[in-house]
């Protein structure tokens, strides 16, 4: 019934053979911590005019000047309250999960535990996978009747929201009412109150062209630094309700279990955002819910939001690697820091623009040696933990071919793969190569690393370019030593 987070992520790395053991991540608190203890902070006046020297040869790409964020003050409600201490490991999630007992409850239909997961399209678990920071995870399917009832949960490092994970969820979904043929047909975009932290819920028919599909109802609940995925599929009801019974009893079940407490109060469904206008096409069977009900019961008020405050956190000075940092990487070695470098001719496939990602502060930094192979370093400020992370989930799936590839060449995108990173909260890596055709005789191939990691608000990306793989075939394992010096580098 239980799963393994880590084995899921082993099995993406396992492509590029990476032999990456699980680690705890400390989270942004820890980055600030170690960033505070490193020399730099220590030097003397004269290496710091030296490093003023290599910063004005650095690449802004915005010049707004950075601002320290002052550090939030927890709502009056939960200045003086202490986190709970949970009653199981992070890593025995299992009793917190449904039981057949509350399946049968939640549906009205006697369920059964099944072995194979019931298949979604816009699958909220495909996000869950991507992720690289939980501490643990687990898992179950039950069938009940006609209705499918899947559910996930995970342990993060933190208790912080996870709005961003919703909204990767959500954005495989068109807006709710909007009809265009082949997209999934969303019948209700609510959030959750009264229910752990901060709850989302979205109701939709996969195949909107048929009255005899499925509809799919996707609720994502967190309490503290845990979090529960709920998904229900069942035949398209003529008068389609909301269900919220799943994840509120999903949520009972795992407050209870991890915390000996209760998260449920008042549990409301709510519109997440204004009405669309009235559609006349489309499945039969609009929303008949009020989002300021209960199904089955009284109007009640929004419960108070419970979440603390997001820490955000500050660019360092020098944010950079040290010529020591990048001595090597992999095989390659000798590496120096060259401020005239410009950033945009190394070679990072597949990468987007921080500042089209809505970035307050972009900066980069160039580096190489006597041979072929260059470094680019690229830190980003970020407006929210959200941002970050949605800029770090855009890069977990690339298309085939990146960039402009020429007559002559063949280039071979590989699939991005989580990585742990100490002190990361998310990251990504992945490789392109691109070689000489058979009419491109004498020509050099070409090989490109590239890794991202983020903590908070803050990103950091490493791109490597040069003739060939300095990994031996493991660039996740290889970068990501890397991009944890940068974490500890980049925050202030």
């Amino acid at each position: 019934m239980t799963g393994d987070f880590d084995d899921e992520l082993r099995q993406r790395l396992g492509g590029l053979s990476a032999d990456l053991d699980g680690v705890a991540l400390p989270g942004p608190a820890a980055a600030r911590a170690r960033a505070a203890q490193r020399t730099r902070h220590q030097v003397t006046s004269g290496v710091l005019a030296g490093v003023a020297a290599v910063a004005a040869g650095v690449l802004i790409v915005n010049p707004a000047p950075l601002t320290t964020t002052p550090e939030p003050a927890p709502p009056a409600s939960r200045s003086t309250e202490a986190p709970t201490d949970p009653t199981t490991t992070p890593d025995d999630l299992s009793p917190a999960l449904l039981t057949a007992g509350d399946v049968t409850d939640a549906t009205g239909q006697a369920a059964a535990e099944v072995t194979q997961r019931s298949a979604v399209d816009c699958d909220p678990a495909d996000v869950l996978a991507r992720l690289s920071s939980p501490l643990g995870h687990a898992e179950v399917t039950y069938q009940a009747g006609d209705i499918a009832v899947r559910q996930d949960i995970l342990r993060f490092s933190a208790a912080e929201s996870v709005t961003g994970v919703w909204a990767e969820i959500r954005s495989c979904l068109p807006a709710r009412g909007d009809d265009d043929g082949d997209a999934p047909f969303v019948t209700d975009d609510l959030l959750i109150d009264g229910v752990g932290d901060e709850g989302w819920l979205v109701r939709y028919y996969p195949d909107p062209d048929t009255d005899e599909g499925s509809a799919v109802t996707a609720a994502l609940v967190r309490y503290q630094d845990v979090v529960s995925l709920t998904v229900r599929t069942e035949p398209q009801p003529d008068g389609p309700d909301a269900d919220i019974e799943v994840p509120v009893t999903a949520a009972r079940r795992m407050c209870d279990a991890l915390f000996a407490t209760s998260c449920v109060t008042d549990p409301v469904l709510r519109d997440a955002g204004p009405n669309p206008e009235e559609t006349t096409e489309g499945p039969t069977g609009e929303s008949t819910n009020d989002p300021g009900t209960v199904p089955g019961g009284e109007p009640t008020e929004p419960a108070d939001p419970t979440t603390p405050a997001e820490e955000l956190l500050e660019l360092a000075e020098d944010p950079f690697l040290t010529d020591d940092d990048v001595a090597a990487v992999g095989t390659a070695t000798g590496f120096v820091r060259q401020p005239e470098l410009d950033p945009d001719a190394v070679w990072t496939p597949c990468l987007q623009n921080p500042i089209d990602s809505g970035a307050i502060t972009a900066v980069a930094l160039g580096y190489n040696h006597d041979l072929d192979a260059s470094i680019v370093e690229r830190v980003a400020l970020m407006p929210d933990g959200e941002s970050a992370f949605s800029y770090v989930a855009a890069h977990t799936t690339l298309p085939e071919v990146c960039g402009e590839v020429g007559e002559f060449r063949e280039q071979t995108v590989g699939e991005p793969v989580a990585v742990d990173v100490d002190g990361a909260d998310d990251a990504v890596a992945w490789v392109v190569e691109s070689v000489p055709t058979a009419e491109n005789p004498g020509s050099e191939s070409s090989f490109a690393g590239i890794g991202i990691a983020r903590v908070s608000n803050i990103v950091v990306v490493i791109g490597f370019s040069a003739m060939g793989d300095p990994s031996g075939g493991d660039w996740p394992g290889t970068v990501s030593g890397l991009l944890a010096t940068a974490l500890e580098r980049a925050v202030g």
